[in-house]
Order: C-alpha cells, then sequence, then structure tokens
C-alpha cells in the first residue's frame, strides 16, 4: 500500500509528464499496430484469393501457335507437374478512358468462376456476380487508379494494326493472380461473344503485321510431393520442357505475392523506420524526465529513504509511475489503430487490388507491446540506478554539490543583446538538461530531411538515371516498323525534335522476356549500351556477346562478373559472358540487359520498344508533339512530358506525398509534446532564477522571448546534427528500404530545399511552443525570493 500511496502521489503531481508519455506512446502504438495489421490482413487476404483462383503455382502466357502438342505433353507428362489448365486469351496494345492512358497489354478473356465483383461501396465482395452483356466489361480493380475510371466509363482498347473496341465498364473485379496496380500486364473479361467477334476481327491480321493477338494462359500446378520453392520448380520445369522459353511472359505466386504487396510494404517500411525513431526519442524524453525528477526531488527521495524506504522501493514506485503511463498510452494507442487500420487498409485497396480482412493482429498488437515496454523497464531500471547514490544527510541541505566549479563554456552576457546573450548563457550553464533535447531534435530532423530528400529524388533525373531508372523528355515508337529494324524516319523525327529543343541524350530500348540460366526475366535491350544506366560495376556490354545482370539476378542465379550464361528466347539459344553489374527498376530488378546487337539473333520478330530523348528543357513539349503528329499522323505512338511531369512521380507522387504528411505531422506533434514536457521542467527548475530577473526590471515578454529562443537555438544545433546524419545514413537506410524493388543504390540530390525546410520547420515549431508553454511566466512573483 505505502508503494500504491507512492504511485499514485506522483502520478497526480506530475500528471503533465506522464499525459506526455502516455500521448507519445499512443501515437507510436497505434500507428505500428494499423500497420502491421494492415499487412497481416493484406497478406492472409491475398493468400486467400490466390488459393480460390485455382491457377496453380505458375501463370504462363505464350503464343497459342508455339503451345504445340508435343509441348503441351512433355508438361503435363512431367514428374514436377500435378496439373496443367489452359485459357484462351486475347492479347491488347494499349488502353484508354478519356484522356488517361495505359499502354500496358492486357488479356481479354471469358469471365472465370474464380473472380468475384467488388460492391459499389468498394468495401466488400459480392456473393454473385452478373454475366456479361455484349459491350460489357469487367476490370480488374487495379485498373481503377491506373486508369483513373469508374462504373459506367467507356474504355477504348487497341489490338491489332490500329484496330479498336469500345466497352462499358460494368464493375471491377478482385483478381488475385496479376490485378494489382502496378503489375502490368492485365486479365480483364468480356462476353463470349465479344471474345468470338474480336477473335475472327484480329486473327487475319497476325499475318500482315507480323504480332499476335492469339494467346493462351497456361496454368501449371507442383506436383504435391514436390518440395522445391516456386522459384526453383519454375526454373527446373524450364529446363526440363522448354515452356517457359516459349512464352511470352511468365507470373508465379512468389512474384504475384511480392508484386502485389511491394509497393504497401515499402510504405509501411518507410513508416515503420521513421516510428521506431520516434519510440528513441520517447525513451529520450523518459530518460530526461526520470534524471530531471530524481535532480528536483532529491530532498523527498533523501527523506523516504531515512524512514525506511529502501532503494528498491523507491525505483519501484518510480518504474510503476512510467509503465503505468505507458499502460494506458498502450490501451489508447490500440484504440485509435481501430480505425486507422480501416483507414490504411482503404488507401492500399488501390495499390493492391484486394478487399482484405478487417481487424487488429492480436498476436503482433501483444508482441509490440512487450517488446516496447521491455525497453521501457532497462531504461527505467538503468536511469533509477541513481537512486541508490541519494544520502539522506545531503538532502538536508537541499540535495546541493559539495563542491562547484563554474565552467569555462559558460558564455557571458553581452549588455547589447542581453536577451540572446542571457539564454545562451542559461543554456550553456545548464547544457546537461539539453542534450536530450537535441539528440530529439536530431532524430526528428534526420526523418524531415530524409522524406524531404525521397520527394526531390523523384523530380531528379541525374539522380533517377543514377539508380538505373529512365525519365524520358520524349518517348516515341512506331506501330509499323520494328524498333530493331532500320527505319529512314527516324531521322527525321530527331531533325523534328531537335528543331525545338536541344537533345542532350537519346536511345532506344527494347523489352522482352527470356530466359537466363533457366530463369525467366526482364531482359532490356539499348540500341546504344553506352545509355545504360545504373552501372555499378564492370561495364556496359560493348559487343553482341555481353550482357549485364543486376545484383538481384547475381545472387538469385549464383552468378558473377566473367561469368557465362545462357539466354533462350523461344527455340534460339545463344551464349553471354557477364561484363557488369547494374541497377534497374524494371520488374522490381529481376531482369538483365544487352545491346540490339546481342537480341537481334535471340529476338528477330516484331516486338515492342520505344526510342527516347532527354532535351535540354521540356518547354517545347506540345510543339513537340503536335510537329511529330502533323509530320507522321497516329503512326508514332507518342509520349511527350510536359516541364513539371515525370513518369516517375505520376506513379509514386502521391504515395510520397502521403508520407510526407505523416512524418511532417507525427514530427510536429511530438515537437510539442516534448517542448511542452521539457519546458515546463525546465521552468520548475528555474522558477528562482525567473523571480531573479523579474526583481531587477526583466518584463515576462522579454523571459518568455528568452525563454523560447534558448529552445530555437537547441533546435537549430539539433538540426545540424539530424542533417548530418542524414548526409551519412539516408541513401544507405533508403537502399536497404528500397530493396526489394531492385534499388539498392539510391542517390540523393541535397537541394537547399531539402535542408532549409526541415530546419526553418522544426526550429520555428520549437520556438513557438517554447514561447507558449512559457506563459506561467506571467505567474511567478518577486515573492519566490523571499520564499528562497
Amino acid at each position: 500500500m505505502e508503494i500504491l500511496s507512492l504511485v499514485k502521489a506522483n502520478i497526480k503531481k506530475k500528471k503533465s509528464t506522464c499525459i506526455s508519455v502516455l500521448l507519445l506512446t499512443a501515437i507510436v502504438v497505434s500507428l505500428l499496430t494499423a500497420m502491421f495489421s494492415v499487412r497481416k490482413n493484406y497478406e492472409t487476404s491475398l493468400v486467400q484469393a490466390y488459393e480460390e483462383a485455382e491457377c496453380g503455382e505458375i501463370s504462363i502466357y505464350m503464343e497459342t501457335e508455339k503451345l504445340t502438342d508435343a509441348l503441351r505433353e512433355s508438361v503435363e507428362q512431367s514428374a514436377l507437374v500435378e496439373n496443367v489448365e489452359y485459357a484462351k486469351a486475347l492479347r491488347t496494345y494499349g488502353a484508354k478512358v478519356g484522356e488517361r492512358a495505359d499502354g500496358s497489354n492486357y488479356f481479354f478473356m471469358e469471365l472465370p468462376e474464380y473472380v468475384k465483383l467488388f460492391s459499389s461501396s468498394f468495401d466488400e465482395l459480392e456473393e454473385e456476380i452478373p454475366p456479361l452483356s455484349e459491350g460489357e466489361i469487367y476490370l480488374p480493380y487495379g485498373l481503377k487508379s491506373r486508369l483513373s475510371c469508374q462504373v459506367g466509363d467507356l474504355i477504348t482498347v487497341e489490338f491489332l494494326h490500329g484496330q479498336e473496341a469500345s466497352f462499358l465498364i460494368k464493375g471491377f473485379v478482385q483478381e488475385a493472380v496479376q490485378g494489382a496496380f502496378n503489375i502490368g500486364w492485365k486479365k480483364v473479361f468480356i462476353s463470349k461473344a465479344d471474345y468470338d467477334r474480336l477473335y475472327e476481327a484480329c486473327k487475319p491480321l497476325e499475318a500482315e503485321t507480323g504480332a499476335r493477338v492469339d494467346y493462351t494462359s497456361v496454368y501449371v500446378e507442383q506436383a504435391e510431393n514436390n518440395e522445391l520453392s516456386v522459384m526453383k520448380f519454375q526454373r527446373e520445369l524450364n529446363l526440363e520442357t522448354g515452356l517457359i522459353s516459349a512464352a511470352m511472359g511468365t507470373l508465379n505466386k512468389e512474384q504475384t505475392l511480392n508484386y502485389t504487396t511491394l509497393m504497401t510494404s515499402m510504405i509501411m517500411n518507410i513508416v515503420s523506420v521513421f516510428l521506431v525513431l520516434l519510440y528513441v526519442i520517447v525513451l529520450i524524453v523518459m530518460s530526461h524526465s526520470i534524471s530531471t525528477e530524481i535532480e528536483m526531488e532529491y530532498v523527498t527521495l533523501g527523506v523516504l529513504k531515512s524512514q525506511g524506504f529502501t532503494e528498491g522501493k523507491l525505483r519501484l514506485v518510480l518504474m510503476l509511475q512510467y509503465l503505468l503511463s505507458q499502460f494506458a498510452g498502450v490501451f489508447a494507442g490500440v484504440l485509435i489503430a481501430i480505425p486507422m487500420e480501416r483507414w490504411i487498409s482503404r488507401l492500399c485497396q488501390s495499390i493492391t487490388a484486394i478487399l482484405p480482412e478487417r481487424g487488429l493482429s492480436v498476436g503482433m498488437s501483444l508482441l509490440l507491446t512487450f517488446g516496447l515496454l521491455l525497453l521501457s523497464v532497462l531504461l527505467v531500471l538503468w536511469k533509477t540506478a541513481k537512486v541508490a547514490k541519494i544520502s539522506p544527510v545531503r538532502a538536508i541541505s537541499g540535495g546541493q554539490a559539495e563542491i562547484y566549479f563554474d565552467s569555462r563554456f559558460n558564455l557571458p552576457v553581452s549588455k547589447r543583446v542581453l536577451s540572446a546573450s542571457l539564454s545562451l548563457r542559461q543554456l550553456t550553464s545548464a547544457g546537461k538538461r539539453y542534450i536530450g533535447t537535441l539528440f530529439i531534435v536530431g532524430i526528428l530532423t534526420f526523418s524531415m530531411v530524409t522524406i524531404h530528400l525521397i520527394g526531390n529524388l523523384m523530380s531528379s533525373t541525374k539522380a533517377l538515371e543514377a539508380m538505373g531508372m529512365i525519365t524520358p523528355d520524349v518517348a516515341v515508337g512506331n506501330e509499323e516498323h520494328d524498333i530493331l529494324e532500320d527505319w529512314d524516319g527516324w531521322n527525321e523525327v530527331r531533325e523534328i525534335i531537335a528543331g525545338h529543343s536541344e537533345i542532350v541524350q537519346e536511345n532506344a530500348l527494347f523489352n522482352c522476356y527470356a530466359s537466363l540460366n533457366g530463369e525467366n526475366l526482364y531482359l532490356e535491350a539499348y540500341e546504344n549500351p553506352e545509355g545504360i544506366p545504373g552501372m555499378k560495376k564492370g561495364r556496359v556490354p560493348l559487343y553482341e556477346n555481353e550482357l549485364v545482370i543486376t545484383e538481384l539476378v547475381a545472387d538469385m542465379l549464383e552468378i558473377s562478373m566473367g561469368d557465362e550464361v545462357e539466354v533462350v528466347y523461344g527455340e534460339t539459344k545463344k551464349t553471354f559472358l557477364v561484363s557488369g553489374i547494374y541497377q534497374s527498376g524494371s520488374d522490381s530488378g529481376a531482369c538483365f540487359g544487352m545491346s540490339f546487337a546481342g537480341v537481334k539473333d535471340l529476338h528477330p520478330s516484331s516486338g515492342w520498344g520505344q526510342r527516347y530523348y532527354l532535351l535540354e528543357s521540356r518547354e517545347q513539349a506540345e510543339e513537340i508533339e503536335q510537329a511529330l503528329t502533323e509530320r507522321f499522323g497516329d503512326t508514332l505512338a507518342k509520349r511527350v512530358y510536359a516541364e513539371d511531369e515525370n513518369p516517375v512521380e505520376e506513379q509514386f507522387g502521391a504515395i510520397v506525398t502521403a508520407l510526407k504528411a505523416i512524418i511532417y505531422g507525427f514530427s510536429l506533434l511530438f515537437a510539442f509534446v516534448v517542448v511542452r514536457m521539457v519546458c515546463t521542467r525546465s521552468f520548475l527548475q528555474e522558477r528562482t532564477d525567473i523571480g531573479v530577473f523579474k526583481a531587477i526590471g526583466f518584463s515576462s515578454g522579454k523571459l518568455r522571448t528568452g525563454f523560447a529562443l534558448r529552445f530555437a537555438f537547441v533546435a537549430l544545433l539539433g538540426s545540424g546534427i539530424g542533417i548530418l546524419c542524414s548526409i551519412l545514413f539516408s541513401e544507405k537506410l533508403l537502399g536497404l528500404l528500397l530493396g526489394a524493388i531492385g534499388l539498392t543504390n539510391v542517390v540523393f540530390d541535397f537541394s537547399v530545399a531539402a535542408v532549409a525546410v526541415p530546419i526553418a520547420v522544426v526550429t520555428g515549431s520549437f520556438f513557438v511552443f517554447a514561447y507558449f508553454a512559457a506563459k506561467k511566466v506571467k505567474k511567478v512573483e518577486v515573492r519566490e525570493l523571499v520564499t528562497e
């Protein structure tokens, strides 16, 4: 009872501190619990939806004519395979809704049984899905945000040789295999009558164009007694049958799960690191609070010791005081996490295109709570060790130190800048009080600078190229001529563009999927290999028998520079030498690159490609597009980016904006709580000094301003620490977080705004919050000295 009585009295007396710890803990727990619950719910729902789709472990798209009877038999008879299913598909070459276009391939199919329809509110799945009539279409939910479309909109789809067909969007469905926002290929569903009509119209055009519209989707289920991983199963199956090498592309179960949750996981990883840093702030605040409490309550603790309270009991009192505050914070955080989980789930749904389970993950919540409280217990045990040094005899003298030496670091007071110099003097004379605040500001600034740099990263062409991502100003494709072939018109295209703006860089890029040592990977072929972005080691593939690979591929296939590898496309095989390691964001880093000279022997047939240009200025973008249209009409597929446009920003800009809002918002909230708590402590410690200053003529306004200036100066110093940490660690930290999408080498462009904005926000907020927190200065009277 004596311990509980002391705990109750301490909480009542120091309710401001307890409330601050409660709020800070609640913020961290609510966000962490909500995000981990969202991740768990999506993973569970995605796995369940994939199993219901009954598409086996591998989904393969291939030209129907290449799926020979012999190939079918070899796959079906393989000991690696349990079952094989086939579905007819029509390949498209682009779509648009209104002014919004998407150049990805869609595969038109008849509606299968496993597909489920989203309700009109998109928060549940309908029990039944109405059949499609002619002219109607069901789209996967991932296309809703990609095409900015709604139910009832008209979607126009492009087939071979300029053939187009328009459909009325009847609804959006959950398609677990490749329905996510960031998976380019999509299954879309039409009626049997529309399918037959389009097949009859497009099939004869294959001979004219050399391209194909008639495809078959092959679903391969792994044998139950086969214990290989999905990736190894796919590789072994390809080596045995050649099915993957003959295909246009492949997507296995592991890749589906990875791609679907890739973007949301990346966001959550970044926010999780930020929250870990915030919890470090909580620990620093607690550490500062315990130290100052022991210092301020030295007399009280000494008296309690003289009355028989042991060191263990006193430490237990302090332990319970902070743990009870944190328990209350955990409880409040879990309650806040319930609506937050639903809100975050709804935001992520447009990216994953999966309806997630709802509710908090109890197991994860308990694990997080236990981990956070364990850290707090260890901190309190460490900081309360000072209780052992409290002397009842010294407590009689008010806990004053026996010997006092004035530090040489104490700055002098200047008459000209009295308030500012006095604030600095008070800061240097009690520097230990502000060390924790320095680290807190450093962490907040580090977080703000890092997220600001991520935003800058997307608008910096130089930084993106260093990371292996192409951000063209003008991209042009020719529907009548293969990009791998020579076409005299390219010279004219170049002259038209150069007539409006100086061309900084020009290259042509061809993409397809090919097998590298049995693994189906994304192939990037460049006309000028010197222009391959993101080179990290070795050199670009200058000769036709050379290629470069990403670190992800090197680790996956256990190959390195100097090794010979075999590349297979269809029935063509060719041996290459690995000349270097590069970085690419294509296909999440599962790719390799070579020159046009190397790919021509592998892929002689027509395929998708583009010629892209980087310009001195994007100001003439509309004029360039208009000039190309006047000369070539619709023969050229053009994509011209305006001065303020960026293809990477278009896809990830909204996410980074949301991250900025979260990190800046919670940083300011933490700053407010921390400043209020630290200021309250400092005010109590300096109450007598404030009385002295008032006695010699200082007004309340000047004292409040000086108090606020002191914290602004601390914030400025702490910001310097944060910026230094950002210079040293931000690129490495983000490289670890973005490693999942193949970007391990992040290059930041440190601009003035990236540094100045966080400094201004942190320093300004600390000054404002400290000024308002020091309003109690008005209540301090000169008679404080009499009491002393």
